[in-house]
């Protein structure tokens, strides 16, 4: 169970020292007393970004290995650059847990630039509601979800059996288990770490844990659990909302690829890859 000192439901960390302590709002589906992907993913990119970032340099590629599940007990995050020049920065963290690495991630900064004078080709912009035209929907964990009506889906999902809820997990999805609903917009309501303000990155990478159960669930329910998810952005959203559409899963023998695709009220952001394996809920 989290930290007794560390009730906070509004954060998924309180930071003492160079620990960070888990809150409730931190705590996962799959097993009980671990932390979900969110909370630890974001808390990596949060260290990256305090530690590594500066003005000018895009993070351009967040990726998380989520290796094991963590407990619900402090954590330290160790970071170091591994490659620093004018144009590109690397850098890494990772948290250990009782010796055991549990999840590492990257990320690489570009640093801004000139465009090229003859225009590229780039990805239309979406058509979707603004959320502030769409209805509220219940808050789900760390975010709250308004859901984008199907006919602004850009990408056509079927399936030629429907799915059984007496099989596999409970859902997660709520309004969007349908597959024609696979696309809303999505704001990030819960603090990293108590206190410290989102910037657009931590914004974006807490988020990034959304991409799985969007594109992993079945009608009925999730029955992947995601062992990593990469983001690609050409910049750092504007505003607090994202929209998701869930634009790709691929499976076979339990073993799940997924995609899903990231704007802003001005356009096209990022793009979000993501793995997963078959799993079972316990507890």
């Amino acid at each position: 169970m989290p930290h007794k000192d560390t009730p906070q439901p509004h954060c998924f960390f309180t930071q003492r020292d160079t620990d960070y302590l888990p809150a409730k709002g931190a705590l996962g589906y799959w097993l009980p007393g671990t932390l979900n992907g969110s909370a630890v993913a974001s808390l990596l990119a949060l260290v990256l970004e305090q530690r590594h970032g500066e003005a000018g340099l895009v993070p351009v590629r967040f990726s998380v290995d989520l290796l094991g599940m963590a407990r619900a007990e402090p954590l330290e995050v160790e970071s170091r650059v591994i490659k620093s020049g004018g144009r590109l920065r690397l850098a890494e963290a990772e948290i250990r847990q009782h010796g055991a690495l549990i999840a590492r991630a990257a990320v690489q900064f570009l640093r801004e630039t000139h465009a090229p004078t003859n225009l590229t080709w780039q990805s239309p912009p979406w058509g979707a509601p603004h959320p502030d035209t769409l209805a509220n929907t219940k808050r789900r964990g760390s975010w709250e979800l308004r859901p984008i009506p199907p006919e602004h889906s850009r990408v056509e999902r079927h399936l030629s059996e429907k799915a059984d809820p007496a099989h596999g997990n409970p859902p997660v999805l709520g309004a969007l288990s349908p597959l024609e609903n696979r696309q809303t917009w999505l704001f990030v309501d819960r603090q990293i770490v108590d206190g410290v303000a989102h910037t657009p990155f931590t914004r974006l990478a807490m988020a990034g844990d959304f991409a799985s159960p969007l594109a992993h669930s079945s009608e009925a329910g999730i029955d992947y659990v995601n062992s990593d998810f990469t983001i690609y952005a050409h910049r750092m959203p504007v505003g607090e909302w994202l929209g998701f559409e869930h634009v790709g899963h691929s499976a076979t023998h339990g073993v799940a690829i997924g995609e899903c695709w990231v704007h802003d009220l001005e356009g096209p952001v990022a793009t979000i890859n993501v793995s997963a394996l078959a799993q079972l809920k316990r507890g």
